[in-house]
């Protein structure tokens, strides 16, 4: 048999050479249409994103954001409102931030809302005092509340009198009064006169905003709302301004509720000051924040088949940093006492619902999980025995 030629190997080896590069070759183009596919999907994700500002991006139902107020766009904000969306309710909370109010520093100190907002730290320290993570935090500029309510005159309500330094002079409000929308960065920035006063003030001008919006037709006052929060600046995390649109257009539809943070009156050495309310900041904020998980469980029942019993209990017991599930119906509606049943590990947590109640026995729940109480409401309890009193 002869030899093979030469030619014949050289032949085969250059084919089986190409072969390989062939192979090598289209590994490479897999890999780089896949990188380009890849780069082609993050690109329309972020120009979506830019030019729908994340609106199709999912959101949380219930959030907290903080609203800084400045005198003008890019100054020191100098006022500051937290608002509320509870994810298991309708509406918006809005809770004015005094400048006198007490927040906590790195350190644990004290540190005024005042000057918290001036060094920056306003969310930081605010988030100390709630015990919950802000979702989002805006600077708006005070004349973008006057576009959202539209209106050159508002009329303000006030329970008493204040009287705040304005222009080298004192200017006293009352009740009923009406203020200019152009006066409206002024008076949100004004000095406070240690008494509470222009904390008061501002609690009335975001209802006469709030309520002045909420009369104009929706689509108007949508596109006001857009408009105003174009106008803020994201001071953190997230960098886009959905929650704060969102929070206005809830706050201006007109189910709402303003009211200052949960704190009582301190003077100290002459110094007003507005001090944080556990009770009511837990009641009120802590347990509406996303995510929020107490370590007991409280479980509600109407036993006396009285309306509003139930609901009036639980919201009672909203102080207590415990989850606490809406109220329902007991297996009867023939209890004459209120009965505290205490899973094993709970009954101290039982022992201090018998206190805030006034009323009941607290008993052994054998057979509850033992971070459970469950509290069945009799004939012994009225809804205006446990309605929660006035703070000072």
């Amino acid at each position: 048999m002869p030899a093979p030629k030469k030619g014949y190997r050289v032949d085969r080896l250059r084919r089986r050479r190409r072969r390989m590069a062939e192979r090598w070759q289209a590994w490479v183009l897999y890999v780089l249409a896949a990188l380009v596919a890849f780069a082609a999907v993050l690109g329309a994700w972020y120009v979506t994103a830019r030019l729908l500002g994340d609106e199709d991006l999912p959101r949380t139902k219930g959030y907290l954001a903080l609203i800084s107020l400045a005198p003008e766009a890019g100054a020191r904000p100098v006022a500051a409102a937290l608002i509320v969306k509870d994810a298991a309710a309708d509406g918006a909370s809005l809770y004015v931030i005094p400048p006198e109010f007490l927040v906590s520093g790195p350190h644990g100190e004290y540190v005024f809302a005042a000057d918290a907002l001036a060094a920056g730290t306003i969310g930081e320290d605010l988030e100390r005092v709630i015990d919950a993570r802000l979702d989002a935090s805006y600077r708006l500029p005070a004349a973008a509340l006057a576009g959202l309510a539209a209106a050159d005159v508002l009329q303000i309500s006030l329970d008493e009198s204040v009287t705040l330094p304005l222009g080298g002079a004192r200017r006293t409000f009352e009740d009923g009064d009406t203020v200019a929308a152009r006066e409206l960065p002024g008076l949100f920035t004004a000095a406070t006169p240690d008494d509470g006063g222009a904390a008061r003030l501002q609690v009335a001008l975001w209802r006469a905003v709030l309520e002045a919006a909420a009369l104009r037709p929706r689509a108007v006052r949508d596109r006001a709302v857009t408009a105003a929060a174009a106008g803020a600046r994201v001071a953190a995390s997230p960098a886009d301004t959905w929650y704060l649109a969102d929070a206005l257009r809830e706050l201006a539809a007109g189910d709402f509720e303003v009211d200052l943070m949960p704190a009582t009156t301190r003077v100290a050495e002459g110094q007003f000051a507005y001090v944080p309310d556990p009770e009511g900041i837990m009641a009120r904020i802590t347990r509406k924040a996303p995510g929020f998980r107490g370590q007991f469980t409280v479980l509600v029942r109407n036993g006396s088949g009285k309306v509003g019993v139930g609901e009036a209990v639980a919201a009672r017991l909203a102080a207590l940093d415990v989850d606490l599930p809406a109220p329902v119906n007991a297996d009867s509606f023939d209890y004459r006492q209120t009965r505290i049943l205490a899973g094993r590990d709970a009954l101290p947590v039982a022992q201090d619902i018998r206190a805030i109640l006034g009323r009941g026995v607290v008993l052994d729940g054998a057979q509850l999980p033992p971070d459970t109480v469950v509290v069945i409401v009799g004939g012994d309890l009225e809804a205006n025995d446990v309605e929660p009193k006035d703070q000072p």
